[in-house]
C-alpha cells in the first residue's frame, strides 16, 4: 500500500504548518504528516516552509535573525491570529496517534544550510522520544547525511529537484545515494514513471514522490505503486486510495 502524506498538514485545505492543518491533519487516517523547520536566532527550532516570513505570515523577513519571543507575535496568515508552532509542539499534537512525523530540514534564503541546524532537529526529536516515528528528508544530501550522523529515525529520504535529476540522470543520482547510504529518494510526481520507479526498486532503494496535488497525479502515483508521496490534498488522497482498495 502507498501511504500518504499529509504535505505542511495539508496546504491546499488549510493554512500550511498551521495548528489547525496540524490539528485537523491529526483526526486523517494519513501515514504520515510532513513539515518544515527553521532555527530561531535564539536556538528554538520553528514549523515554516519559507526562510523568510513574507509569504506565509504578517512579518516581514529571515526567520533565523528573530528571537522566539519575537516570532510568536508573528501571526500566519489565513489563521484568524495563529502564531507559528515549535517544532515540540507539533510532535505534541501528533504524539497520541500512530501518524510518523516527515521533517524536511530546511536551509536559510541563500540554500546555505544553518550551523548544527540538522544536529539539534535529530536532539530535539531523540530528546521527545519521536525517532522511531520520524523520518528526515532534505533536497540536500549532505544535510540528511549530517542529521543520521547524529541519530538515526526510522527513515531518511534524499528529495531530488527535477533539474538535478536531469543534469545528472537517474543512473547517477542512484548511485551517489547508494554511495552515500540513502535507503530512498523522494523525486517530483512529474518525474515518476514505471520505468522510473522499476529502475529505483532495482537498485534497491525505496522511492516516493511529491508535488501530488491534483487528481490526475494522485491516481498517478497509486497506479506506480510508490512507497509514499507528499499531498496538500490528503482527502482527495485517501479517497482515490480507498477507492482503489474497494475495486
Amino acid at each position: 500500500m502507498t501511504d500518504i502524506a499529509s504535505h505542511r498538514g495539508g496546504a491546499l485545505l488549510w493554512p500550511e504548518n498551521s495548528r489547525i492543518a496540524f490539528e485537523n491533519t491529526a483526526r486523517l487516517p494519513v501515514e504520515q504528516v510532513e513539515f518544515d523547520v527553521h532555527p530561531t536566532r535564539d536556538g528554538k527550532i520553528v514549523v515554516i516552509h519559507d526562510g523568510t516570513l513574507d509569504r506565509t505570515t504578517d512579518g516581514t523577513g529571515p526567520v533565523a535573525t528573530r528571537d522566539w519571543a519575537d516570532l510568536q507575535r508573528v501571526t500566519l496568515k489565513g489563521t484568524d491570529g495563529q502564531r507559528m508552532l515549535l517544532l515540540d509542539e507539533v510532535v505534541e499534537i501528533f504524539r497520541p496517534t500512530p501518524i510518523v512525523l516527515r521533517v524536511e530540514i530546511k536551509c536559510d534564503p541563500d540554500r546555505v544550510p544553518y550551523p548544527s541546524h540538522a544536529e539539534k532537529v535529530m536532539a530535539a526529536l531523540k530528546q521527545a522520544g519521536m525517532l522511531e516515528r520520524s523520518v528526515v528528508t532534505s533536497f540536500q544530501l549532505d544535510t540528511v547525511l549530517d542529521a543520521t550522523r547524529h541519530a538515526r529515525p526510522i527513515g531518511h529520504v534524499w528529495l531530488v529537484l527535477p533539474q538535478l535529476q536531469v543534469d545528472l540522470g537517474l543512473d547517477r543520482v542512484i548511485a551517489t545515494a547508494k554511495a552515500s547510504g540513502v535507503p530512498m529518494l523522494g523525486l517530483r510526481q512529474n518525474m515518476l514513471n514505471a520505468e522510473v520507479v522499476a529502475t529505483v526498486r532495482k537498485a534497491g532503494l525505496g522511492i516516493g514522490g511529491w508535488a501530488c496535488n491534483d487528481a490526475a497525479a494522485i491516481a498517478r502515483l497509486l497506479e506506480l505503486e510508490v512507497d509514499v508521496f507528499t499531498t496538500d490534498r490528503p482527502d482527495l488522497a485517501l479517497a482515490q486510495r480507498e477507492s482503489r482498495r474497494k475495486g
